[in-house]
């Protein structure tokens, strides 16, 4: 009996395992949350393949913008971004406001033939740099790192999310795909079937949630390259090895002002804590400032919350601070509008700021 033929199944390495299920969550985020005017920013392609597998099944964007360090990795990434891409070839990868191209134009302007000639030339390149950035101030709605954390040193990750802190729009969202262990490394080392990859620094999970902290991000998800007893990518002595993606907001800082809004917590939980330490319990009226209202009705909080405006809410150009001593729980009286939002707050109101530290 003649059997049907069978293509006989593939070994696919651990990294390309989990690098296939990275991309295909990747995918499905930018497909079904990406405005069509996007513009997104792939930092570090071409050292994986992430962008060619992300890439493959979307429309392009309005606008890619494509930056790495290295020149046949970025010549690798270009082919995948797709019309109209747009590639910079970055001086240092920690670094998006310079760029080869700019060097080499100032050096054509300028003769370095001493002392006075070098600190010429380094004057006009930090003007340059300063005033026209590689990539612009709130230019991304979308920033992706392609590995790039793994590849500095802890300084220059830090460095590198000030940056991606930088170059985001106000509501912008960043995915940081990366490896991270379960315990600590005290070194740099090489991580296994990771493409050219040398020594890699490898942080530990909690480590790299608490960086994106304190550089400003909120609403940080993280994906793992699956779900139930994810299985390591590497093992380096007793610490375990895997590939993440974390997803990560900009848009908590700015001021608070008070339009009477209140939020539920749906569940599951019996309550939840915010990046500003707020904390809601379920099922309970939580008085928000406008701030904080527009976040949790977006990105990685939306369905968590049911939103509860006031019928009397003021423009916002007319609305108040928010008043830190503003009780915890909202009156429904104020969002149904038969008491004024001030009849919510103590008489020794404080106005909620930047330099108070409550929102």
């Amino acid at each position: 009996m003649n059997l049907p033929n069978i293509a006989a199944p593939t070994r696919v390495s651990n990294w390309d395992r989990d690098l296939a299920l990275l991309a295909a969550h990747l995918r499905h985020r930018l497909a079904s949350t990406e405005p069509a005017a996007a513009t997104t920013v792939w930092w570090g392609a071409g050292f994986s393949d992430l962008m060619q597998q992300t890439r493959a099944a979307l429309p392009a964007p309005q606008r890619t913008v494509i930056a790495g360090a290295d020149g046949r990795q970025l010549r690798r990434a270009v082919g995948w971004g797709g019309e109209p891409a747009q590639a910079h070839s970055l001086l240092k990868m920690f670094d998006l406001r310079r760029d080869a191209a700019a060097l080499q134009a100032q050096l054509q302007r300028h003769t370095v033939r001493d002392l006075d000639g070098f600190l010429a030339l380094d004057e006009c390149l930090t003007s340059h740099f300063d005033s026209t950035p590689c990539v612009p101030d709130k230019s991304a709605d979308t920033l992706i790192a392609d590995f790039v954390m793994n590849r500095l040193t802890e300084a220059e990750a830090q460095q590198a999310l000030a940056e991606a802190f930088r170059v985001l729009r106000l509501e912008g969202r960043f995915f940081c795909v990366m490896l991270v262990c379960d315990e600590a490394l005290a070194q740099p080392t090489a991580v296994h079937s990771a493409p050219e990859s040398g020594r890699l620094r490898v942080p530990d999970e909690r480590s790299a949630v608490r960086a994106l902290e304190d550089a400003g991000f909120h609403g940080v998800v993280i994906h793992w390259a699956g779900s139930d007893g994810p299985p390591a990518l590497d093992r380096i002595g007793d610490a375990e090895v895997r590939m993440v993606a974390f997803e990560a907001y900009k848009g908590k800082q700015g001021p608070c002002f008070e339009l009477g809004q209140a939020v539920v917590y749906r569940g599951p939980w019996r309550e939840v804590t915010d990046d500003d330490g707020h904390v809601y319990p379920r099922g309970e009226r939580v008085a928000v400032c406008a701030k904080t209202y527009a976040l949790l009705m977006r990105g990685s909080y939306g369905g968590a919350f049911i939103g509860l405006r006031s019928v009397n809410e003021p423009a916002l150009k007319d609305a108040v601070l928010f008043d830190c001593l503003t009780p915890a729980t909202r009156d429904p009286k104020v969002t149904k509008g038969l008491m004024p939002f001030a009849g919510a707050a103590p008489a020794n109101a404080q106005a909620c700021s930047a330099e108070s530290g409550c929102c």
